[in-house]
């Protein structure tokens, strides 16, 4: 997810991916009063389910005073990222409420394109969200947005194919890798799918590896190490999982958003799936290959690291540009509310920010890969926390980019890498 996002970032992007796209209606379409307010928000193209439309149909059902427009970004978070940057630099008043990837608040607060939220969004409401999310709409002691798409970046995998074969879903890379050997061959299917294309995704895809040889691209006193023995031997692996295991198609240095990877997993034509959150409520739907056959877990280890999942996710914000910012945070408090959130998780896989959702014992009926998915958690993986953060990760993307299709080694890659970075202004 998106990337996603998470979202990845979804988070984070990233849920950076989906299925169905609603159309919004034209201006002067909508059945609210001639004097309703217009507040236009943010949304991906792709939209699991239809949960986004249906949400909107039904905020303008429910209100006189206001009527919600989507402005429709790209799935893919680099790209959306842009357009969003497009808009919000140049002031204009066609985007309200932005939807903003976990990793881009910095960025934005610097920048001057939002309005602070502490006096809206107080520290009572904060403490019914899940802390982690909060803390990514926090920069410089105020608060930016408000959390509502809550991401993470785990494995999906096929449990009839591992049952069959008789494995236990292997705790380290080196295990899964034997395992994916083994039963690509005899399945004729791929052992990983994967969205390693120049995109935000890559980064998630990397930074997953990076951690889980407990590598990084800073130390705690922000010197760049991401050319350290450890980071060049996580994209050392994952070079070789494409040219010497061969577990990995070469087709995935294309594959630039989470729908690149996730279609052909539903297809029923991969045994792993590293993805964000909104798989499974897809993997489950009447039409997949594989319904009641995937579940979820923490991603791989590598021997003596640690298991890492990248953490997503999208947040509410308002551009300080708008013309209605009254009225778009009222949009925000209805979307992120305890009745919509669980709506959302129930019928299109979007896991809410709100604590009480993951109590509920509608929720949990529906929506039962929560309790294991919530426990990948405790694996949680963070990319990097910077206000240049996507300079950062566009320069990331090119190198870690330019190593997987084989025009430079890994070392050269990342020694090239933490040059820029070094010099990052």
């Amino acid at each position: 997810m998106v990337a996603c996002s998470n979202n990845d970032d979804t988070s984070s992007g990233e849920n950076e991916g989906g299925t169905d796209s609603g159309e919004s209606e034209e201006p002067g379409e909508s059945e609210g009063s001639d004097d309703a307010v217009t507040v236009h928000m943010a949304v991906f193209e792709n939209d699991p389910e239809g949960q986004m439309e249906a949400a909107r149909q039904r905020f303008n059902d429910e209100h006189d005073n206001i009527q919600l427009e989507f402005t429709p970004m790209s799935n893919d978070a680099s790209q959306m990222h842009d357009q969003t940057v497009t808009q919000l630099s140049a002031g204009s008043d066609n985007l309200d409420i932005v939807n903003m990837d976990v990793v881009w608040t910095a960025e934005f607060a610097e920048s001057g394109w939002l309005l602070p939220l502490d006096d809206l969004f107080t520290e009572d409401m904060q403490s019914n969200y899940i802390a982690r999310q909060v803390d990514s709409v926090k920069y410089n002691e105020q608060t930016w947005a408000v959390p509502w798409f809550n991401d993470l970046h785990p494995l999906w995998y096929r449990t009839d194919l591992l049952e069959e074969y008789g494995y236990d879903v292997p705790e380290t890379y080196e295990e899964a890798v034997e395992i994916a050997q083994h039963i690509q061959d005899e399945e004729g299917i791929q052992g990983f799918a994967m969205h390693w294309g120049r995109s935000e995704q890559l980064i998630v895809s990397f930074t997953e590896f990076l951690h889980a040889k407990n590598g990084d691209f800073f130390d705690e006193d922000g010197n760049v190490i991401i050319n350290s023995p450890e980071a060049v031997e996580a994209l050392q692996f994952m070079v070789d999982m494409m040219n010497e295991y061969e577990v990995v198609s070469p087709s995935a240095v294309g594959n630039s958003t989470p729908e690149d990877s996730r279609i052909p997993f539903t297809q029923g034509q991969a045994l792993f799936n590293p993805n964000w959150g909104y798989v499974y409520s897809i993997n489950q739907s009447d039409d997949s290959a594989v319904q009641d056959q995937t579940w979820v877990a923490s991603n791989f280890m590598f021997e003596g690291g640690q298991k890492a999942n990248s953490v997503g996710g999208w947040n509410f914000a308002i551009s300080s540009s708008s013309n209605h910012p009254d009225e778009a945070w009222e949009v925000i408090e209805w979307f992120t509310t305890v009745e919509n959130q669980k709506e959302m998780l129930i019928n299109g896989g979007y896991a809410g920010t709100q604590l009480d959702i993951y109590s509920d014992e509608e929720v949990i009926e529906a929506a039962p890969y929560l309790d294991e998915y919530t426990k990948a958690f405790d694996d949680a993986s963070v990319r990097p926390s910077h206000p240049q953060y996507s300079k950062m990760s566009d320069i990331a993307q090119s190198y870690i980019h330019q190593a997987l299709s084989g025009d430079l080694s890994p070392q050269e890659a990342l020694d090239g890498l933490a040059e820029d970075l070094e010099n990052l202004e």
